[in-house]
């Protein structure tokens, strides 16, 4: 009895992280380093009860080639705490995702060919057609930082900007 019980524990320990990889939602499933909240540079989740300022990013996009957001830069003062509040004005879905320009063309490179995969990060939101979604972020570091969308070819259709913290 004691030897089968091991033996269901160990596998069921064993098959957890290949199912939670398998459900389509984008939390650690690269070969690379992965950005996560605890190790992003432009900062951490920030709480409600701080909020400096609310700007709001409208996500659009007129043809398949012709994307963006607006505002299309961004600056924020070094220690602010955003309410970004996220409006998807096209006809499909669109990821706000903040990060370095090189995190940023790292992971564009890592998810061509996944037009299905989530980014469900604490730095990355994704917004369905005619939703609004919101994203509270506390930006620690100064420098010079980006926005995009990393669905496949959104980027390369405009869906990208600068974010300077101060």
């Amino acid at each position: 009895m004691k030897k089968t019980l091991v033996a269901v524990a160990m596998l069921g320990a064993l098959a957890a992280p290949g199912m939670a990889l398998a459900n389509g939602y984008h939390r650690g499933a690269h070969d690379g380093p992965v950005l996560h909240a605890g190790n992003v540079p432009i900062g951490y989740p920030g709480e409600p009860a701080l909020i400096d300022r609310t700007i709001r990013v409208s996500m659009v996009d007129a043809s398949d080639h012709v994307m963006g957001f607006n505002p299309d830069a961004i600056e924020i003062a070094h220690g602010e705490t955003i309410q970004f509040v996220l409006t998807n004005e096209g006809s499909g879905p669109h990821d706000f995702v903040m990060a370095t320009p090189g995190e940023i063309a790292d992971h564009r490179d890592e998810m061509q060919g996944f037009d299905d995969m989530r980014h469900e990060a604490d730095y990355a939101v994704r917004v369905e057609p005619e939703e609004t979604r919101t994203l509270i972020w506390t930006f620690a570091n100064e420098g010079d930082f980006e926005f995009a969308c990393l669905i496949p070819g959104h980027y390369e259709a405009g869906m990208h900007g600068p974010l300077t913290v101060d």
